[in-house]
This record gives structure tokens, sequence and C-alpha cells, in this order.
């Protein structure tokens, strides 16, 4: 009869066996427990339904102590056995008390049926909603049915009728998602709507820098709710929407690379190490000036006073002019970064992992508030592949020579020629100095708009004011998930739950080995026997004789 105990964050049993809080996604207990004295003859205890005095607990188990091993979580299900019925309605008191179970919420599980060459649907039928079934969660599903459904269905959803947006999908539709929140009138509250995403994309950079890369793992997050908090970047162009980012923006062979790599979709994650290989060799210079500000001058973010309502058009752009005076350099403290006078490459990231299987860096975090530019106007070829050949998973990728950091709080791109990238109707040369000019012949400058790629999305190329938002948005994270450098109580208390999943690790890991012990001596015994009945049969005095008797017929 097991016994669970609730004396740490985790449940224990007279087995060598945890199971972490942050680990448990359902229950099924008794509905109604009936009051018994504790008294009872045994015969009566004897005749009481088993049923009655059993708590079964749904957990994801990690079979081995690397959580970023995607292959590695898996669902189980155990079962508590209590003496008395009465002991399960005191367990599940103390249960709910402490946090065990997931706490009541109200889901809208959106779902791309074209996610990851299709694997959305797959993936939701076969681990995420098996998973909600037993999490007592309030489920709502909805499928994309066009592309860009999910701006409309965040812009229209109810928010007094949810408590989380869910997406099934990659980057894209997470992206989407959070231009629907903030496009909104009551932006400033959808903002605080928690959102989730369980990858099912061909990138998955979110989920990788979460360490949610498994959908199990990444339904457990869902249901358990923990949410941190997400930067969001701000995109302005004159006369044009403004656009949200939670991942990157990028120009240049990064850019090139991933919205290029479209027409290989059907490849998987593959398509971005096909399309980023043909970039490399057919390198292109695009001109263009970028003008940083310094990270003591980030943003703050839009502050809300009571006097004044907010901007129905969303969160305030703090240096909206720099788009106006389109012939003005932009004042003291923006800065120009130095170019040749072109770029090959230029990302601003705001997480670990480019896509699921490029770990870019570890510096940057989701809520900062700094902005990671890194930029290169390298155009050997093999001073570019070399590094992300060797470097593209250790992520060591940034500490080579190939590319240069910068931290700021804003960013200003002006583009030396603006439109359309496959339009060239829509082309202009904004700089010609940069792009006609005899030494921009003679470095063979792209004479056309490079593309502007912002998660994963093509922007139409012009003068482009990037700000940060800080702490904007809250996303769901698995209740370990935390970063090296977080300093504070939720860092310490994530740092103790790591170290419990761990350990349930290590305690499976152990009773598997345990097991395999047992079947190879239960194997050598099975042998040593067929080897001793063999030598009894073949051997002995008696098979001697028989033998003879055959060979005399």
């Amino acid at each position: 009869m097991q016994r669970p105990q609730l004396t740490g964050p985790y449940l224990s049993t007279s087995w060598p066996q945890l199971v972490p809080y942050s680990c448990i996604y359902g229950y099924i207990a008794p509905d109604q427990v009936p009051t018994e004295s504790a008294h009872q003859e045994l015969n009566v205890l004897v005749n009481s339904s088993l049923q009655d005095r059993t708590v079964t607990i749904y957990y994801v188990e990690f079979t081995s102590p690397d959580l970023k091993i995607v292959s590695s979580p898996k669902t189980a299900t155990t079962d508590f056995i209590f003496e008395q019925r009465i002991d399960v309605q005191r367990f599940m008191a103390v249960a709910k008390q402490r946090g065990v179970f997931p706490r009541p919420r109200r889901i809208l599980l959106l779902v791309n049926p074209n996610g990851g060459v299709g694997r959305a649907k797959t993936i939701k039928e076969s681990v995420v909603r098996p998973m909600l079934e037993h999490s007592g969660l309030m489920v709502k599903e909805q499928y994309t049915e066009y592309g860009r459904h999910a701006i409309d269905i965040a812009y229209k959803v109810n928010l007094e009728e949810l408590d989380t947006l869910a997406v099934v999908s990659g980057d894209g539709v997470l992206h989407e998602i959070i231009n629907g929140l903030l496009s909104r009138p009551d932006w400033n509250q959808s903002r605080r709507l928690p959102i989730s995403i369980i990858p099912a994309g061909s990138g998955n950079a979110i989920a990788t820098s979460l360490g949610t890369r498994s959908p199990v793992v990444a339904t457990l997050a869902l249901i358990r709710g923990e949410t941190a908090r997400l930067d969001i970047f701000s995109l302005s162009q004159r006369n044009r929407p403004r656009i949200y980012s939670m991942l990157l923006f990028s120009w240049g062979m990064m850019a090139d690379a991933d919205i290029e790599s479209d027409r290989y979709r059907w490849l998987g994650p593959l398509r971005f190490d096909i399309a980023g290989f043909i970039r490399m060799i057919r390198l292109r210079r695009y001109p263009g000036k970028v003008y940083i500000l310094p990270p003591q001058h980030e943003s703050p973010g839009p502050i809300i006073s009571s006097s004044h309502p907010p901007d129905l058009k969303g969160p305030a752009v703090q240096h909206e002019s720099l788009l106006k005076h389109t012939q003005e350099e932009p004042p003291s403290p923006w800065k120009q970064l130095p170019n040749m006078p072109f770029y090959s490459m230029m990302l601003l990231l705001n997480c670990m992992f480019v896509g699921e299987s490029i770990y870019f860096t570890d510096r940057v975090r989701f809520n900062d508030g700094i902005m990671h530019v890194w930029y290169s106007c390298e155009t050997r070829f093999w001073r570019i592949v070399l590094p992300f050949v060797l470097d593209q998973n250790n992520g060591k990728l940034v500490e080579r020579e190939l590319m240069q950091y910068v931290k700021c709080g804003g960013l200003l791109i002006v583009p030396g020629v603006e439109g359309e990238p496959n339009d060239s109707t829509t082309h202009e040369i904004v700089h010609p100095e940069l792009v006609t000019s005899d030494s921009a012949k003679q470095l063979n400058i792209h004479q056309k708009p490079g593309v502007f790629d912002v998660d994963g999305e093509v922007m139409p190329t012009a003068r482009t004011l990037i700000e940060i938002l800080p702490s904007f948005m809250d996303i769901v994270v698995p209740e370990w998930f935390h970063h090296k450098q977080d300093q504070g109580e939720r860092a310490d208390l994530a740092r103790q739950k790591t170290e419990i999943v761990m350990k349930s690790a290590r305690c499976h890991r152990d009773r598997e080995a345990k097991a395999s012990k047992i079947m190879e001596a239960a194997m050598l015994l099975l042998a040593m026997a067929a080897i001793v009945t063999t030598y009894a049969i073949f051997f002995s005095e008696g098979f001697q004789v028989w033998a003879g008797i055959v060979r005399h017929i």
C-alpha cells in the first residue's frame, strides 16, 4: 500500500519514486467520500470499495536528468491507496492547499492544421488532448482556417471568458496572436492574457528557448499555468500599421534564408539549413544606416495613469519623430553603427535559439529589458560558413569574430533601398551614395531592397523604428524554468524545482538500472540452466546408451 507524503515539493512513496508537484498534470479521486469512524471493524474496511480509497495521479516522468532531451519526458500514472476513505479527503484537502494539483482555468486551444508539415493536428490528438482530459481545465478548441486567422481570433476573443490563450503550432501563429492582442482597443488588458505555445511547427525557437520543445512538457506547462514576463519589440514605419515581435528581427543573410526557406517547407526543420547554405554561397551586400539608442535610454514601456486613458491605437511610440524627419540625423544620444557602407547580416534577438536546432547564445533573457543586436559586414564565404557549421548548436556562434555585438534600448534602421522585395514597382533608392556611387558599384552593393524578417514574417523594407516594451506580456513556462542570471525568490524556487525534477529523473534511471540488472541476472540463470540441461541430456550415461542403440540399428 502506497502512502504519499506531502513533506516537500514532491510526492514520495514507500518505494523509490518521487513525483514532483511541478510534474503533476491531473488526478482522479472519489467524488464523494463518506465519513468513517476510526474504530470501524476490520471486515467493514475489507469490504469497502477499493476505488473509494484510491487516488490516481497523472504526471510527467523524465527518463534522463538532462531536462532538455526532447525524448526524455513521458506521461505516467501512479495509484495511492489509503487505509480509510477519510484519509483520501484529508490528503486531497492538503494537496490542493499546497498547489499539488493544477488550478482550474479556462483555455482556448488554437490549432494550426498546416503547422509543421501537418504535425499540429497529430500532436494535439496524441499528446495534448489526452493530457488535458485529466487536467480538470475547461478547454475550447479552434482551428485556424486561413492565413492570419489567428490575428482575427485574438482581436475578437472575449477576455472575460478566457484565462489562457494557447497555440499548437510554430512561432508564426504565436506572432499573430501577439499582434492581434496588442491591436485591440483594450490592449492594456489583453496584453496580460497569458499566452502559451505547444511546438508543432518547423522552427519552434520560442518553445526551445523556454525548455518546452517536447509537446509533453509544453502541455504540462500549459496545465500548471506558471508564467513569466516577456519583452516585446514594437516596430513602427511611417504610414503603416505597427508590428509587434516576441522573437527576432533580422536583415541580410539570415532574413533571406528564413524567408526563402518557405519553398522547402515540406522538408521540415531541415529547410533552414538548406536555404542558409544557399544564401551563404550567394551572399548579398545590403546598403543602409543603423542607429542605436544606448540601454540607459531604453523605452520604459507605456505608463498608464488614471487621468489619461490609454491610446486606443496601441502602446505609445517614444521616438516617433524619427520616422517623420527623414532627412535629419537622429539627435544625441542616438549614434550610428559603423558600416562599410553595407551589412551582410543583422539580428535583433529576444531568445537563446533562432530555431530548434540553432542555439545562438545564452546572453539573452526574455525579460531583461535590453535589445541584443548582432551585425556583420563579412562577405567571405569561408569566414561565414565555418561558424555556422561548427557552432550553431553550442551557443558559441556569437563568440567568433564573425559578428559584432551591441546592447541598446532602441534601434533605427534606414535601408539604402526601400520597397517590397518582390515588387520592383515599389523600389526606391533613398540613399544614392550608398547604392549607386562608384564605391558602391565596386563593392557590388545589392540594388534591390533586402528582406525585413519579423518572427519569420516579411515586413516592408523601409525606415523602421524598433523599441522595446519591457516585461510587457505573460507567457507560460515550466515551473522550473529560469535563466542562470535570474535572481530573487522566484528564481530560487525554480532552481529548487529543477533539482527535484532532476532527482526524480535519477530515481527513474536507478529503477531502470535495477530492473535491467535483475533481467540480466535472470537471463544468466536461464542460460546456465539451459547449459546444464543440455549437458545432462547429451553427455549423461543414459544418453550414451541410447545413442549406441540408435547407431547399431
